[in-house]
């Protein structure tokens, strides 16, 4: 190692040194802490709320219509029901979580969530409930064997416990 070199070293082990790290290191970590909060307050923002909330409505029609498909006898893959009823009695569990005070049609004019369901949020919790027991007993039909008569019987139920929130707290499509 070369003077230079040496002279580099015994800088960055002094106080000098210290001094400069210590500086870098609260500047780097003011700047990550200044970018997450900023970017932690862009992920609740009611829009984007909003927008995972419906893609994780979406989501729920899209497994409920794809076993409306087995039902109606439309494709054969009866199979695959229980995973469909699966991913809805997981999303389902999400419900509550979606709809914060504050993610309403004040905040998002091209959502549909009332504000009865603040109003009444132990009615609303009670109507996601029974989406999640609905599934669940679709679960156990799929697996229990059940052709597409007994899957079309249970998916009644499930469309009713889906009714059972968006007759009250849905409004209609403009």
């Amino acid at each position: 190692m070369g003077l230079e070199e040496r002279k580099a070293v015994r800088i960055w082990l002094n106080d000098e040194g210290r001094k400069i790290m210590r500086k870098t290191m609260f500047a780097l970590i003011t700047s990550a802490t200044v970018a997450l909060s900023a970017q932690a307050m862009a992920v609740d923002e009611p829009a984007n709320i909003i927008k995972y909330r419906q893609a994780v409505m979406k989501a729920i029609g899209g497994h409920t219509g794809a076993i409306v498909g087995v039902a109606k006898g439309e494709v054969s893959f009866i199979g695959h029901v229980a995973a469909h009823a699966r991913a809805i009695h997981d999303m389902s569990k999400l419900i509550p979580d979606l709809f914060p005070k504050g993610s309403d049609r004040a905040a998002f004019a091209e959502t549909r969530a009332l504000p009865d369901i603040w109003a009444d949020w132990a009615k609303f919790e009670a109507a996601a409930r029974k989406l999640q027991e609905e599934s669940a007993r679709m679960i156990q039909v799929a697996e229990g064997g059940g052709d597409a008569a007994a899957i079309g019987a249970q998916l009644q139920n499930m469309g009713k416990a889906c009714g059972g929130c968006h007759k009250p707290f849905r409004a209609e499509k403009k």
